[in-house]
């Protein structure tokens, strides 16, 4: 088991960024020499000391190049291994064992210096995890045999990757600085499956985001369970290798999900029995191996020709798909590719097919992450050029749409003419400047005779139709420059800049005219015709103060109206 002091003196070492490279004087030596086995398990003395560590020159022993599965297991579960331990001028000096299948207990000089995992009275015990193993050694123990029990119902029985005697602190920073790698690349991952996660929940498109996010925790924690040195900071190996063995389980769950939503319809229902059968093994696996039925061990050499058979069954669909899917699903899919290489190459490895090694499955989970990262990014920016674009067309349609408003709030809707709230906006800038300029001034104020009456026998939309006709004339009378408003119902008004009386009275007489010979046809009949009366003020001939302008007009209008109407009048 591992001491306390060891994680204190992790601590320290994280803490105090010291790796202590100059504590160490020898190097890790490899015991990679003078093994032997010996299958079954060995009797001990009254004592509880092992026989077979007692006669070392037993011709029992078999030599083997590496202790982990010798020739003629046939089922049996219980194996000895031994070998000479290197000599050195150590400090503290442990042994490293990578990994072992499944449990062990070591004896040395006859007595038990370690041990994981419990041995029952028949030599049996049960899978508690693979954990690695730093073993402490006595600083004379060089030269001296050194022996390991073993019990393994598990496909692989003995040690398994690195076996080494080092100093302690060495092992301590061994396993820190080949841990930073796997822990920045599953905590980048799984950082990404969370924000996945959150997008799934509230964006359209959830099944995509939601099998992204599925891949990235999957990923994730099988690179995050492999970090040797998480046992330093949790020491519970079952713990780990749940996490990964339920992210390990997991990874085709989430490719055929993500391709599913990408594929054509015709691969759906191949696409959902990958996913359905692999999810039904995962919960299977687990909940048994959890209620002691099976062990978590057992589980993994049927789940690795599942996967093949997936990744196999898949790769047809997904290559079709490279050569006709978006850029950004093409990336996804070569990052799935390289973490499904990847696991391929660590199974081939777990099964004896390739030489030991450690394969980087932190290369395929970063390779991901990366490649979400720089698909948000590619978007992001290109999200903030359509957000300017769409800015620029916005702010095109406001000003435009603006000045629709303007030009709605100061028209009239049935004449065209500009309306009272435009003729209260100008009028007094027209005062102000004809004052200022000192030029004359005109102001008319016009209304159609007897227009209710009009409207009481031909109905309003006739009365509407002879104001529209009464606007034509104006615009076709008076001057671009002449302000021309229909104030309110049958009447209007209008400014005339620099024009005296005799301008405003030639074009008032000339509309009234217009109007009065009219013949103004709707709904398939002549309407009555109307007349016009006026009313004209201009300033400085006919009126002292500008401001005087439209109450004068005004007055002159009803003074039209009182004498018989169809007519024009000036002001006082």
């Amino acid at each position: 088991m591992r001491a306390k002091t060891d994680r204190l003196l992790l601590l320290f070492c994280v803490l105090g960024g010291l790796w202590l490279g100059s504590v160490a004087e020898l190097a890790a030596m490899e015991l990679a020499d003078g093994w032997e086995y010996r299958w079954g398990d060995s009797p001990f003395t009254a004592d509880g000391i092992p026989v077979w560590t007692l006669d070392q020159e037993a011709d029992d022993w078999s030599p083997i190049g590496f202790p982990s599965n010798p020739p003629g297991r046939d089922g049996r579960t219980n194996i000895w291994y031994r070998t000479i331990l290197p000599e050195g001028d150590w400090r503290d000096p442990v042994l490293y064992i990578f990994s072992v299948d499944l449990i062990v207990e070591v004896y040395l000089d006859g007595h038990k210096i370690y041990q994981y995992g419990r041995f029952d009275d028949a030599g049996r015990g049960r899978f508690e995890g693979w954990p690695w193993h730093m073993i402490t050694l006595p600083q004379d123990s060089g030269g001296k045999p050194i022996y390991f029990r073993i019990y393994s119902d598990y496909k692989d029985i003995g040690l398994w990757g690195e076996v080494q005697v080092l100093e302690r602190i060495d092992l301590l920073r061994k396993l820190i600085t080949g841990s930073v790698g796997r822990l920045l690349a599953s905590s980048l991952t799984l950082l990404i499956g969370l924000l996945s996660l959150l997008f799934a929940l509230v964006q359209r498109k959830q099944g995509v985001f939601g099998a992204l996010a599925l891949f990235a925790l999957a990923s994730g924690s099988t690179v995050l369970s492999g970090a040797q040195v998480n046992l330093l900071l949790l020491d519970a190996p079952l713990v780990w290798d749940y996490l990964g063995a339920a992210g390990y389980f997991l990874l085709p769950v989430a490719m055929a999900l993500l391709l599913q939503h990408w594929l054509h319809p015709a691969y759906a229902r191949l696409l959902g029995l990958i996913w359905r059968l692999n999810l039904a093994y995962l919960i299977g696996a687990i909940s048994l191996s959890l209620l002691g039925v099976v062990s978590l061990a057992g589980t993994y050499p049927v789940f690795d020709l599942l996967f093949l058979i997936s990744v196999l069954v898949l790769l047809l669909p997904a290559l079709d798909f490279v050569r006709r899917g978006h850029p950004d699903q093409q990336f996804i899919l070569g990052a799935y590719a390289l973490m499904s290489l990847l696991l391929l190459l660590d199974m081939a490895v777990a099964h004896n097919l390739l030489p030991w090694g450690r394969v980087p499955l932190g290369w395929g989970s970063l390779g991901f992450a990366l490649s979400v990262v720089a698909i948000s990014m590619s978007h992001y920016a290109r999200m903030q050029r359509e957000l300017l674009l769409l800015n620029t067309s916005l702010e095109r349609q406001v000003r435009a749409r603006t000045a629709e408003l303007e030009q709605l709030a100061s028209q009239d809707a049935l004449t065209g003419l500009k309306n009272r709230r435009f003729l209260d906006q100008v009028l007094p800038r027209e005062l102000a400047l004809a004052q200022r300029q000192q030029s004359p001034l005109s102001v008319l104020v016009c209304d159609v005779d007897h227009f209710k009456r009009f409207n009481d026998r031909h109905g309003h939309a006739a009365g509407d139709a002879v104001l529209q006709r009464v606007a034509a004339h104006l615009q076709a009378v008076f001057r671009h420059t002449d302000l021309v408003c229909r104030y309110g119902g049958e009447e209007f008004v209008i400014v005339m800049p620099g024009a005296e009386k005799r301008d405003a009275y030639r074009c008032a007489e000339a509309l009234r005219k217009l109007v009065t010979a009219d013949r103004i046809g709707h709904g398939g009949q002549i309407l009555d015709p109307v007349t016009l009366s006026v009313g004209i003020a201009s300033w400085p001939e006919l009126v002292d103060e500008p401001g005087q302008l439209f109450e004068c007009a005004d007055r002159a209008l009803y003074r039209a109206k009182a004498n018989g109407r169809d007519r024009v009048e000036y002001a006082d």
